[in-house]
């Protein structure tokens, strides 16, 4: 099991994540950051399950999913970097 978190600017994100065969088997991304509507991290869970462990298709997701909401304190890339540090176990 891989866990991660990241300092953004306003909030801390966390990451807990499994993988079996090379692909994400669990993932929950929990913490204090803002981000509306609040079901798009939900949304964003359950796309990712499945998903083959590389950075690209997992950066794909989460930017199709983050970028029709709104966040305030972190970016994008916040969410990437903290989910990839959780799958690699750093």
């Amino acid at each position: 099991m891989g866990y991660c978190e990241l300092k953004a600017k306003k909030g801390l994100i966390r990451v807990s994540s499994e993988q079996y065969n090379g692909k994400i088997k669990n993932i929950s991304i929990t913490g204090d950051f803002m981000v509306f509507p609040e079901d798009v991290i939900w949304e964003l869970e359950k796309d990712l399950l499945g998903v083959e462990i590389n950075e690209k298709f997992i950066n794909e997701i989460v930017t199709k999913h983050l970028s029709k909401a709104k966040l305030l304190g972190s970016t994008i890339n916040d969410f990437v970097d903290v989910i990839i540090c959780s799958l690699k176990g750093e």
